[in-house]
């Protein structure tokens, strides 16, 4: 069983699909912080956590602008973080958190039983916020069963399911990662190491412009023509980090893959803080 993403770039046109598009990203988050509230006072108070059918039932017909399937996603997520956190601080790792930031905005998850396509277009139903209809890019093409679709600022990613046949290992090999060395991998015999220095670069990069920019926006009002106009070039700077740094590890596992191919791969746990990031 393999899933494969499949993601492309995405913005509403219209005024009414802007509205739509926003509402739904709101009532998602909204959600997610109702959740954060009730988990931290249950916390505090020391009283026994609901089961996920007795949240179910609670968020039912409470956010009008998401669809059930959509809110029951998003309250499943939330119960996966809250477990995950407990069984790493039940293993010892006291750092691990539970959730507890509170959003503005929130990505909205749409099952296969939601998320419909119909000429080539993408059909996301958004309760009584309305509809948002998505046209596929030409050249995407989705290459198995649709399972979820995420639609987050300025992107729509689509999870599919493919039947993966079966590959026989014919080395195993070790793989370390790192910051400077990205990625180091070995079967004993030969080994390939791929620097990481571009990408230490790229996050340096965005840094340095994040803080020049983040400093010129603290001077003016917020909401005023200006600082919105450097939130917007905030978002770009983002993105386009995000993306070197998404084909800058692509190409190092390709590297790996094109050097050991049909192997079996152990990955060491990076201890390294910024190795994790």
């Amino acid at each position: 069983m393999a899933y494969r993403t499949v993601s492309f770039q995405w913005l509403p046109r219209s005024r009414t699909q802007w509205q739509t598009y926003t509402d739904a990203r709101t009532a998602a988050a909204r959600l997610w912080n109702d959740m954060v509230r009730r988990h931290a006072r249950l916390r505090r108070l020391q009283w026994t956590w609901p089961s996920k059918g007795r949240w179910e039932r609670w968020v039912r017909r409470r956010y009008p602008q998401l669809s059930a399937q959509s809110a029951q996603q998003l309250v499943a997520e939330f119960l996966e973080a809250v477990n995950a956190a407990r069984q790493l601080r039940k293993n010892g790792h006291a750092e691990a958190e539970y959730p507890y930031r509170l959003l503005r905005y929130r990505t909205v998850v749409y099952t296969n039983q939601d998320a419909r396509i119909r000429s080539g277009v993408i059909l996301l139903p958004n309760g009584k916020a309305g509809t948002l209809r998505i046209r596929i890019p030409d050249g995407v093409a989705f290459p198995g069963k649709i399972m979820e679709m995420r639609l987050a600022y300025g992107t729509l990613s689509v999870v599919c399911h493919v039947e993966d046949a079966p590959h026989h290992a014919t080395t195993t090999i070790g793989v370390d990662l790192g910051v400077n060395t990205l990625v180091c991998a070995t079967d004993g015999a030969k080994a390939v190491a791929v620097s990481g220095r571009e990408a230490k670069a790229t996050v340096q990069w965005r840094n340095k412009r994040l803080a020049s920019l983040v400093s010129k926006q603290s001077k003016y009002q917020k909401g005023s023509r200006r600082h919105r106009r450097l939130q917007k070039r905030k978002y770009r700077l983002l993105d386009k980090a995000h993306h070197r740094i998404k084909d800058i590890t692509h190409k190092a596992t390709r590297k790996v893959a094109e050097a050991f191919p049909n192997a079996q791969v152990y990955v060491g746990k990076p201890f390294n803080a910024a190795a994790q990031k």
